[in-house]
């Protein structure tokens, strides 16, 4: 079964359905905006539905190597992807308290499980805010540190200072 825009989540836990597809980018506008521009991208896609372990969830992968831009030097590069969803599927605010315990709450409104904008959600999450490209990395990574001779000097406590102040006047 290829990945649907849209399920019955009831229906999808109770026949314990399982998503394998390929979810090209240009299906999700949000995640094509992020991607280098003028290329395309798609993304491995492998979710399943059951509620074996007492509640009903949406658990799997989504891999894949999307090009992003470099942030630091503008150049394209194939950032990796390895993503493990395990969601468990709530149906009210009280569902969704008891499963910030120990779950990812995803709220089920209307019985539909909106699979493709799920995946997309996902991944964008998972995407670094600044990309930047191996290179780039080592560059930053290696870069000297600040010498002790840049760092701010230690100021003197103000009320270090000012409790001596008191001591010294009382001494004499």
């Amino acid at each position: 079964m290829g990945i649907p825009n849209e399920v019955r989540a009831s229906a999808a836990v109770e026949q314990e359905m399982h998503f394998v597809g390929c979810l090209e980018a240009r299906a999700m506008p949000r995640l094509q905006a992020q991607l280098a521009p003028g290329t395309d991208a798609a993304v491995d896609v492998d979710l399943r539905t059951d509620a074996r372990a007492g509640w009903p969830r949406l658990h799997g992968t989504v891999s894949g190597e999307l090009p992003v831009e470099c942030r630091r030097c503008e150049r394209s590069f194939a950032w990796p992807l390895r993503l493990t969803v395990d969601l468990r599927l709530v149906r009210s605010e009280d569902e969704e308290r008891k499963a910030l315990a120990d779950a990812d709450p995803l709220w089920v409104r209307d019985d539909r499980l909106m699979l493709r904008e799920l995946v997309e959600d996902e991944v964008l999450l998972a995407m670094p805010m600044l990309p930047r490209c191996e290179s780039c990395e080592n560059a930053i990574l290696s870069a000297p540190q600040a010498s002790p001779v840049d760092a701010p000097s230690e100021r003197e406590n103000p009320f270090a200072a000012l409790k001596q102040h008191f001591k010294d006047k009382s001494v004499k």
